[in-house]
């Protein structure tokens, strides 16, 4: 490859540096009588004042109490694209005087006359963060039912603006500021990368995002992370990206007037090679119209470790190609929508609450392993897909926390069996899955258990001359070595848990030694195994 390189696919409706050309919005929203162009018209370059990108902002004086000042551009017709939206740095130098988002203390406004308006309230003094001197950029899509409408807009985006509904005006200065305008689908677009020239990376991009002469808005550095909106493309359909990145908290914008898929981790090309390790992605809001979801569109290389992922929506991998891997170890998913697995690994994950009927929508249950799982009560841990019809399939080590302890159909069983076929499952370690059956569906569930058991002398020493049995209580040998290391590994189905296993071990130098436990409901390890300590037989 070569250096990585990040771009973005926004296009400017104004910049804030024009000398002319913005306007006031003069309609009337219509649900409460509200009045704009009440406010000082726009003032234009004046060094004095804050700007975000460029040179100069375009500023309003606000004086008025209970009054909005908006400052508009004629954007002559634009497009919005699917799952896109508008994007308008807006700030205002007295926050406390601003209303609050309910009432709509920030507002972008989308309209085909000065007259003819949709307004979308995106922030207020109790919503808006100010991470940047007091400037955000705010965003909106025109397919979002609007919070007001002045006039009758014609579905034409003739003009773009920044609006803002103050408690009380100010009496000096040009407190509201508008810079640069935008739209488009939002994407910050990583290609490129490798050892020679370095590997992409969020620094990388947010570099690039928050220089001057750009400040796109989508990935911002801010205290103590990155703050993400619109979409984060990894590859496109031309150009592979080689991502490596470690340690970074990812902050998801609080977005209230966009599409559900706006805040999106998209993977493209397969020849793409994404490495993410110690990421936390964390939703700021929960009222946001977009939480963030992953969608691998093309079958690339993966690797997730040690991340976290808070309040996101779905997720899809992919390998389809069956040449690509996608694996994901030691991360932890909490409250977030449905995982698709799409032949990826899952090893070491911890699946907690997840707000979708099942938490991993699964094609191929053996490459789930070593996996925790804990139900808000409300939701299966692994939906068996068509994909498993009629097979056999091994489940190692994984565990249920808030699930239901007996098979049936109340929605909150471990196992949801929705292959319209017979499924067996072998289940070796961690705790026994209760399932329910879809239609056409059986299971059986045969648990296999594994006992660690090491025999020392007195001193703690190996004893590797003893002979070592286990039998039922009817006098059946369920496990024996004529001569063991000192070490062994019973595993039996866990239909034995709860019931006796004499365990008799011999051997010519020791007392010899006979006790009774009790099959074990959960595997042990052999770092932890059950210790029987041989007496020296002194008369022999």
């Amino acid at each position: 490859m070569a250096a990585p390189s990040y771009t973005e696919d926004l296009n400017d409706i104004a910049t804030g540096d024009e000398a002319s050309g913005w306007v006031e919005l003069t309609g009337t929203g219509a649900g409460d009588g509200e009045q704009y162009s009440v406010q000082g018209p726009p003032a234009y370059q004046d060094p004095d004042y804050p700007y975000i990108q460029g040179s100069y902002s375009v500023t309003q004086d606000c004086t008025k109490d209970s009054s909005i000042g908006s400052l508009a551009y004629n954007a002559g017709g634009i497009t919005i694209p699917t799952d896109g939206a508008v994007f308008v740095w807006q700030n205002y130098m007295v926050a406390s005087n601003i209303f609050n988002y309910a009432t709509g203390g920030f507002r972008i406004c989308l309209g085909s006359g000065l007259n003819d308006f949709d307004i979308f309230f995106v922030g207020g003094v109790d919503k808006t963060p100010y991470p940047y001197g007091g400037w955000d950029c705010q965003v909106a899509n025109p397919t979002v039912t609007p919070d007001d409408t002045a006039g009758t807009p014609t579905g034409t985006i003739n003009y773009v603006g920044g609006a803002v509904y103050v408690t009380t005006g100010s009496s000096k200065g040009e407190v509201h500021n508008v810079d640069i305008m935008r739209y488009g689908r939002g994407s910050a677009i990583f290609t490129q990368g490798d050892a020679g020239n370095g590997y992409a990376t969020i620094a990388g991009f947010a570099a690039q995002n928050d220089s001057n002469a750009n400040r796109w808005g989508l990935i911002q550095e801010t205290s103590g992370g990155y703050l993400w909106q619109g979409r984060m493309l990894l590859g496109t359909d031309a150009a592979a990206v080689d991502f490596r990145d470690s340690n970074k908290t990812i902050f998801i914008k609080w977005t209230p007037k966009v599409t559900e898929n706006f805040n999106l981790i998209e993977i493209k090309n397969v020849a793409s090679n994404i490495e993410i390790t110690g990421f936390t992605f964390q939703v700021l809001d929960l009222s946001t119209a977009s939480n963030g979801k992953l969608l691998m569109t093309d079958p690339a290389d993966v690797a997730i470790d040690q991340s976290t992922f808070v309040d996101m929506d779905t997720f899809l991998f992919d390998t389809t190609t069956g040449f690509n891997t996608v694996e994901i170890t030691n991360s932890t998913f909490r409250r977030c929508g449905l995982i698709t697995q799409g032949g990826a690994t899952f090893d070491g994950c911890s699946i907690l609450n997840s707000t979708s009927a099942s938490s991993i929508l699964a094609d191929d249950l053996e490459e789930i392993y070593n996996c925790n799982f804990q139900s808000d009560g409300e939701n299966h841990a692994i939906e068996l897909g068509p994909e498993h019809a009629g097979g056999t399939y091994n489940l190692i080590n994984c565990t249920y926390s808030g699930y239901e302890t007996a098979n049936g159909s109340t929605g909150n069983e471990p196992i949801y069996n929705n292959s319209n076929d017979h499924v067996t499952i072998n289940v070796t370690g961690g705790d026994y899955p209760y399932y329910q059956n879809g239609s056409g569906a059986t299971t059986t569930v045969v648990q296999s258990i594994n006992w660690y058991f090491k025999i020392v002398d007195q001193d703690g020493a190996i004893i590797n001359t003893a002979e070592f049995r286990i039998y039922n209580d009817a006098g059946q040998q369920l496990f024996g070595v004529e001569t063991s290391d000192g070490t062994e590994l019973y595993t039996f189905d866990g239909a034995l848990s709860g019931t006796n296993a004499n365990i008799v071990v011999h051997d010519l130098n020791y007392i010899h030694n006979r006790q009774v436990l009790t099959h074990p409901a959960t595997s042990n390890t052999a770092t932890a195994p059950v210790v029987i300590t041989l007496v020296l037989d002194r008369v022999y």
